[in-house]
């Protein structure tokens, strides 16, 4: 099996950058490029209080920073040579414009963080990481939280020690 991209999802967090950072790895590794993606989840207000303009500026705000987001990793990234990388902007819950997205792309491989919740908070919240599992139609690669705290761990050991 050939994987010439990986679909890495970020919501900007440090685990999720984390993740990236190991995509862009094994695309350095196997020649694949790598697409950066971020979905924009719709707001919801309750009832009319608010009215559509607000909903409609806030939602521009999200799409702003979110592109804003995205740019700062992408030139991060083209700084390392050899990575061919791109960034998707998408509106929707985050594990449908995951799943969707990679389907549109016909990205090979979907690389991305889970953040390890449990007991309530995964109740409320859920798993974007189990949807997407569930969802899609090429391989998953998840990487847990606490190994992407333990490489970020080593990196500043080695730093400081260097």
């Amino acid at each position: 099996m050939k994987i010439r991209r990986i679909l890495a999802p970020t919501d900007f967090s440090e685990i999720s950058d984390g993740c990236v950072d190991q995509a862009v790895e094994l695309a350095r590794a196997l020649g694949s490029e790598v697409v950066l993606l971020h979905a924009v989840e719709p707001v919801v207000l309750a009832g009319d209080l608010f009215g559509a303009s607000a909903v409609a500026n806030v939602m521009e705000e999200l799409q702003r920073a979110a592109r804003q987001g995205l740019a700062l990793r992408l030139e991060r990234l083209r700084k390392r040579r050899g990575i061919r990388c791109r960034s998707v902007l998408v509106n929707g819950t985050a594990a449908a414009a995951i799943v969707d997205t990679a389907v549109r792309l016909g990205v090979d491989l979907i690389m991305m963080a889970t953040h390890g919740r449990s007991g309530l908070s995964h109740l409320f919240l859920g798993s974007v990481a189990e949807r997407v599992l569930r969802g899609a139609r090429c391989p998953v690669l998840t990487v847990p939280a606490t190994s992407v705290r333990t490489q970020k761990r080593t990196r500043r050991r080695a730093r400081r020690t260097a």
